[in-house]
């Protein structure tokens, strides 16, 4: 028995189940740790709701209170899941199948094809009562081991890597689809598996808008001198996922918009500064952004004052708990990684955004990007 599994007993345990039972999803990859089979994110990742891009399952993973562990699949993916106790199954077959591998009454389910599985239960065995256990295991995924560090330390070095690369070939003239498109094709040209979510490049130019259209990007606006590019850009590869912002300026930037850049970064940079880890909670980190930046002479724009959002944890899904805001109680411990993403909002002129992803360490915090923080108006050549 693996020290993961064994942790996600006690959880079983804890909550009084007999077992736990998963479709294709991010409860299923930290079980099996398999992250070769693919399995489409939804780009909300469960977060509000039962969401998932599939309806019926394709892939399931069953453990019971003992700690044992069965994957049922169709046949096309049975090579997956080499060492693990994979039983074969169609879909018409699914309910005679699970009757042979079902051993309780009491079973978890996940938010994945959640209403397939409740109703399939029921017809396993009238008796089992199917339980909502899709965050059973968020504490102890939110911990990253090794393993899991190591490859989002990969992909957010990645992350940096693929922007540059866009922001080096931006062209006057290009429209923000086009540059969306560039971000796409350098991550699959580079074996990149998926998107976190669909990358954004919101182009906002300088008085052509209105307050009320300050969130509106439409896809077919052209690159012009005076013209700030929001990025929002994450990718997913070997089962994790990266997610990464920041804002370049084409051209000569407005000067109190460019010393807003600057005090944003150095806010970030200060929260990262303070985080002491068995001690920082996540409810403060949205505070020392906000104190750095109000120093700065910044605090009229800077945006979610009144609730202190900030960001989110980040692994197998991209957006995971702990979320980082006011209202959550968590504590900040090593192995942790998540997305602090500050924003100001200068009316008629910038969107602006940084976002980083960041480890929290044995003695404090590190940035697992590290794009030019120095880097604001390009285009200028």
């Amino acid at each position: 028995m693996t020290q993961r599994i064994h942790n996600c007993l006690e959880k079983v345990k804890e909550a009084g189940l007999d077992g736990v039972l998963y479709a294709q999803g991010a409860n299923f990859q930290y079980l099996s740790e398999c992250s070769s089979y693919f399995w489409q994110r939804h780009c909300m990742n469960n977060i509000g709701g039962r969401h998932s891009a599939k309806l019926l399952p394709e892939a399931l993973i069953y453990m019971n209170k003992e700690g044992k562990c069965k994957i049922v699949t169709i046949p096309q993916y049975r090579n997956h899941f080499e060492g693990h106790d994979v039983v074969i199954s169609y879909m018409d077959q699914l309910e005679d199948t699970l009757s042979e591998v079902i051993d309780g009454k009491k079973i978890g389910i996940g938010h994945d094809c959640h209403e397939y599985l409740k109703e399939t239960l029921k017809i396993v065995d009238p008796e089992i009562e199917a339980v909502d256990a899709e965050e059973l295991f968020f504490d102890l995924r939110a911990c990253k081991d090794e393993h899991e560090i190591e490859q989002m330390r990969k992909l957010a070095k990645f992350t940096d890597e693929a922007v540059m690369h866009v922001v080096k070939n931006l062209k006057e003239g290009m429209t923000q689809h086009e540059a969306e498109r560039m971000l796409m094709e350098y991550g699959f040209s580079h074996g990149i598996q998926d998107f976190s979510f669909p990358p954004t490049a919101g182009f906002k130019t300088r008085c052509t808008f209105k307050p009320e259209e300050n969130f509106e990007f439409p896809r077919t606006s052209k690159l012009v001198p005076g013209t700030a590019i929001a990025f929002d850009v994450g990718y997913m590869d070997k089962g994790y996922c990266s997610d990464w912002g920041r804002t370049v300026y084409f051209g000569k930037a407005p000067e109190r918009v460019k010393e807003g850049y600057k005090a944003l970064q150095k806010g970030q940079q200060y929260m990262v500064s303070k985080i002491v880890p068995y001690k920082t909670n996540v409810n403060q980190l949205y505070d020392y952004v906000q104190e750095e930046v109000t120093r700065l002479g910044f605090a009229d724009v800077l945006r979610y004052k009144e609730i202190g959002m900030l960001g989110h944890n980040i692994g197998i899904d991209c957006h995971e708990f702990p979320m980082i805001n006011r209202q959550t109680d968590a504590t900040l411990k090593p192995g942790m990684v998540f997305c602090s993403e500050p924003k100001m909002m200068f009316e008629g002129e910038c969107y602006m955004r940084v976002e980083d992803m960041i480890l929290v360490t044995e003695t404090g915090a590190e940035f697992l990007t590290n794009f030019d923080r120095d880097l604001f108006e390009v285009g200028n050549d």
